[in-house]
């Protein structure tokens, strides 16, 4: 079996990083697997790249569709992708011949539309987000039209948008393009594979969700806390809770607003929930205090692994009050280091995060309950809360299980199909 996965890079965004880390984990099963990008950040021989040609029509057609994208006018401000424009790399993927083709992050232009659809090999979308049943969004914000359900209509467009209305019409041109494809939809998470099931482009398509994997020999607790913490110049005694988002600033939907109100409310609570300390991570931003009265640590963008993991385990609680978000990276990996995590019963969040058992589900969009939550995570902390986390996390992210789980799906789409007479 040989497998192609194709991504827009290899690292530093989240779906990325998920794609590497399957592709990874598919190796370490002795599958044939190779990941094909547009940028190559690590030294991997089992990355490669499509010809120069084609990777200049991306950095190209970039350009060309952030300047369409201006000409629309809309009040929900998140991520927007068109993907109109061929860029030839399906014949990249032709040439290397795989049984199987994966699709990840594939956005900024990777692979048009109808290049697609001109894949002659099944074709596997694992969505890191909603783009590819919606128009040009990647999340639709609370409150916002769902036009994905019913059709990209004139009669449905948010109320106060205005302009070229691309959502629609990128929208109608998927649904021509992929009118006779057969893909195959993996989401990580089961909230959005039933928004999938849900919408017109993939409700009679076949879905599946299937965690992403992780690596638990290198997620995994660290014994001795206090040491870590004086390691990394931390106190060792205080509460730390722990946020992180490269977007934190600029996109509501992640909630950095709703936290910063439930580090107030803490802060002005009981005795109890005082002395904690913020950790925030991913962020440029330099300030002492992000909420007044509280010590604030920037722990600024981390990139290592082993960083990472000191991170989280020298954590208290991690907090990620995000709006609508898939099977968030953070969590991911927080989880399986052991430190228990709280956000809004949201998205994929309800996957990873049993409610009062490895952390706290708060009410959307609460910054009261998510207050309650962290301060129920302060209140049980300990090893015993620390190996339920990791116990749960380890069995949603057990790379080899999933990795079979692909596979099983894989096996599935290249059998011989009787009515074509194969």
């Amino acid at each position: 079996m040989k497998v192609l996965h194709v991504c827009y890079a290899d690292s530093e965004e989240g779906g990325a990083i998920g794609a590497y880390r399957l592709h990874r984990a598919m190796l370490a099963q002795n599958i044939d697997s190779q990941l094909l990008v547009i940028r190559k950040w690590r030294n991997d021989d089992t990355v490669v790249t499509p010809p120069v040609s084609v990777r200049l029509l991306v950095r190209l057609w970039n350009i060309v569709s952030r300047r369409i994208l201006s000409l629309q006018r809309i009040r929900d401000k998140g991520y927007q992708s068109l993907n109109i424009f061929p860029t030839g790399i399906h014949r990249t993927i032709k040439h290397h011949r795989p049984d199987v083709v994966q699709c990840h992050w594939i956005n900024r232009n990777t692979i048009s539309i109808r290049e697609l659809a001109n894949i002659h090999a099944p074709v596997v979308l694992k969505l890191p987000d909603m783009w590819a049943f919606c128009g040009t969004e990647h999340y639709i914000s609370p409150g916002v039209v769902e036009r994905f359900r019913e059709g990209y209509t004139k009669d449905n467009r948010p109320l106060g948008d205005s302009g070229v209305d691309l959502a629609r019409r990128v929208w109608s041109y998927k649904k021509r393009a992929w009118r006779d494809a057969r893909f195959t939809i993996v989401t990580p998470s089961k909230w959005l594979g039933d928004l999938a099931r849900e919408s017109v482009l993939f409700r009679n398509s076949r879905v599946e969700t299937i965690a992403n994997p992780i690596d638990l020999n290198v997620y995994h607790p660290v014994r001795d806390r206090r040491q870590l913490r004086i390691a990394m110049g931390l106190p060792p005694d205080k509460a730390l809770i722990l946020y992180g988002s490269m977007q934190a600033e600029t996109d509501t939907r992640k909630g950095y607003h709703h936290l910063r109100q439930a580090l107030q409310l803490l802060q002005n609570g009981k005795p109890e929930t005082n002395g904690f300390e913020f950790l925030i991570f991913g962020t440029s931003e330099t300030k002492t205090e992000i909420v007044h009265g509280v010590t604030t640590h920037h722990l600024g963008t981390i990139r290592e692994e082993q960083e990472l993991v000191a991170m989280y385990a020298a954590s208290d609680v991690m907090v990620l009050p995000t709006e609508a978000d898939n099977l968030p990276n953070t969590i991911q990996e927080a989880t399986s280091c052991g430190t228990p995590c709280v956000g809004f019963n949201v998205g994929g969040m309800p996957d990873m995060i049993l409610h009062r058992e490895t952390g706290y589900l708060a009410e959307p969009f609460d910054p009261a309950d998510l207050a309650r939550g962290i301060a129920w995570v302060l209140a049980n902390k300990g090893d015993k809360l620390t190996h339920k986390v990791r116990e749960h996390a380890a069995s949603i992210f057990n790379p080899a299980d999933r990795v079979e789980e692909y596979m099983k799906l894989y096996r599935d789409l290249t059998r011989p199909d009787p009515s074509r007479g194969g």
